[in-house]
């Protein structure tokens, strides 16, 4: 006895799905991108702050002790930062300042108030361009300017 064809296959009946695999692939292949790509972001932001954690500390490793002199061109005088080395000099009535750019060079022939600092000890006006200059002891790499390397010392005895 032959058995009768209903006209169904027989894989109709059953309720498994059949798997595509390029889109199985290409899901994969989708998630291992994206995946990837976060991965390397990290990896690349951590490397780049390493970097920057060392030129910091290269940075402050360099800078001169607070209470003793610094040379007046190594300084820009606008950003009142220590720059460690020679800045662009600016001849303004016989005396020379410094600058570490050409904005500062144009501030620093345009602006007088640029050109002098309050000494922090005696709290009067000093002229960048005679003063004692130190670096501040905060490690930041900032200025200080004072009438003389004695205020300094006064000072930094604080």
């Amino acid at each position: 006895m032959k058995k009768k064809q209903t006209g169904r296959s027989p894989s109709a009946g059953s309720s498994k799905k059949k798997v595509k695999w390029n889109e199985v692939f290409i899901t994969a292949f989708a998630i291992i991108l994206i995946g990837g790509f976060f991965v390397w972001l990290t990896v690349h932001t951590y490397l780049q702050e390493k970097h920057e954690s060392e030129l910091q500390a290269k940075y402050e490793a360099s800078l001169p002790v607070a209470g003793d002199a610094v040379d007046h061109k190594l300084v820009c005088m606008v950003n009142n930062t220590y720059m460690g080395v020679d800045q662009i000099p600016v001849m303004v009535l016989d005396k020379t300042y410094y600058g570490c750019c050409p904005k500062c060079v144009r501030d620093l022939n345009t602006d007088e108030s640029v050109r002098s600092a309050v000494d922090p000890y005696s709290h009067v006006s000093v002229d960048k361009a005679r003063a004692f200059i130190t670096v501040s002891p905060d490690k930041s790499g900032s200025i200080l300017y004072f009438e003389s390397e004695q205020n300094a010392k006064k000072y930094l005895k604080k």
